[in-house]
């Protein structure tokens, strides 16, 4: 009876696993990978497909990958170098390979940011994926103390807006500025309290 619920207990966790990787890797794949694989390759074009299908698989699994980090709390380091490398890959893509807006705009008021994310789901999805795509960040400056984290992620994300306007790739906002630290810090918190043993 107990090896029973035990068992339960593991397809229970593996499936509410799975399904969170599908769900936030298709809305990486759909709010980031789209618009970038669009730029490289003619959406009209046959290898289009089988080039979004991977690039969506790719989402999954390295959800999954990072969803089975946190729990296990232990990685192989070569795996560790391959995530790490691909994370700011993805990162850096999402946040300087976006197609061009036509005007550097500056919105200096975090409440416009704020009044969109509550009136429009699209928009809320978006801010939901700004700071959670920082999270991992976190882990990098899981040893700092919490006020020089606070201090690195508002430089980081003062610099990332600045530069997406300079290369006209986006908006200043200060309201992205604000998801970016608070992904920061929750990435800070979570690996502060989950140690990942890297063998």
């Amino acid at each position: 009876m107990k090896n029973q619920t035990e068992l339960w207990k593991k397809v229970v966790k593996n499936t509410i696993q799975v399904v969170l990787s599908v769900i936030i890797g298709y809305l990486i794949y759909y709010f980031i990978f789209m618009d970038i694989i669009s730029l490289f390759i003619s959406t009209s074009g046959i290898i289009y497909i089988p080039i979004s299908i991977a690039c969506l698989i790719g989402c999954i699994v390295g959800v999954m990958v990072i969803i089975n980090l946190i729990i296990n709390k232990t990685i192989n380091k070569y795996l560790f170098i391959i995530i790490s490398v691909a994370y700011f890959c993805v990162l850096l893509s999402a946040l300087f390979l976006r197609s061009s807006v036509f005007e550097r705009i500056f919105i200096l008021n975090p409440l416009t940011g704020l009044i969109d994310t509550f009136s429009d789901s699209q928009m809320a999805l978006q801010s939901i994926l700004n700071m959670i795509v920082f999270i991992p960040i976190g882990y990098f400056v899981r040893k700092l103390k919490y006020y020089q984290t606070l201090i690195f992620s508002l430089i980081l994300s003062v610099a990332i807006e600045l530069i997406q306007v300079l290369l006209i790739r986006g908006f200043f906002d200060t309201f992205d500025i604000i998801l970016y630290c608070i992904g920061i810090s929750l990435g800070y918190l979570i690996f502060k309290k989950c140690k990942i043993v890297i063998k």
